[in-house]
């Protein structure tokens, strides 16, 4: 398993207990986050932060996992399924793929290809086809 690899499956275990501040000490102070490619980035660890703790608020039974992966230098391309249930009890479960790029062992830049279309629909309680449910039923 590459450094990197290791690095973002340590985030994903931190976040599954909702410790926004040990997926901050993952991150450089200038990281630049992408929650979803097409949305204004988040710029630095404050502004991760305050989207974390909102984003987070009411989350349980967080499944976050990785089902492909490939490093070019210091970067990691992930495909995975975002897995959990809301703050209102709605399970979601949409694939995305991901690049996080380091600096020194630390994630600087992160971008999140997810679509927000799937991601509304599924807060919505709305079923998705069965092709998107095979996409989130691998790894």
């Amino acid at each position: 398993m590459s450094k990197h690899l290791e690095t973002v499956e340590q985030l994903i275990e931190t976040w599954k207990s909702l410790d926004v501040e040990g997926v901050l000490a993952l991150l450089t102070d200038d990281v630049e986050y992408h929650y979803a490619v097409g949305e204004r980035p988040l710029i630095g660890k404050d502004w991760v932060r305050r989207f974390l703790e909102k984003f987070g608020q009411g989350q349980s039974e967080i499944r976050w996992r990785i089902v492909n992966h490939a490093t070019n230098g210091d970067r990691l391309l992930v495909e995975g399924v975002d897995d959990y249930v809301n703050k209102h009890g709605v399970h979601i479960r949409t694939p995305y793929m991901g690049i996080f790029e380091f600096r020194d062992g630390k994630i600087c830049g992160w971008r999140d290809y997810v679509d927000l279309g799937l991601v509304n629909q599924a807060h919505a309680g709305k079923e998705f086809p069965e092709w998107v449910n095979e996409l989130c039923a691998r790894g």
